[in-house]
């Protein structure tokens, strides 16, 4: 289970990989929705270039994401 503080990796291979996958991030708030899923915000390691801009802080389901060791 994720937890604030952890250095988490973005491995889902959907709609958002072509931006965000295998982009580290450090997970800044973790909490579950109304819908009972898990929840997550994160500060990117390194700006991630997202369409024109570039983006420090995400929000995303947790299932996107990997714990690293």
């Amino acid at each position: 289970m994720m937890k604030i503080g952890d250095l988490v990796m973005f491995v889902d291979e959907g709609t958002y990989a072509k931006w965000f996958y295998g982009q580290l991030a450090i997970a800044e708030s973790v909490s579950k929705n109304k819908s009972g899923n898990w929840h997550c915000r994160v500060r990117w390691l390194n700006p991630v270039k997202y369409h024109d801009r570039y983006t420090t802080i995400s929000d995303f389901g947790c299932e996107r994401f990997e714990v690293c060791d």
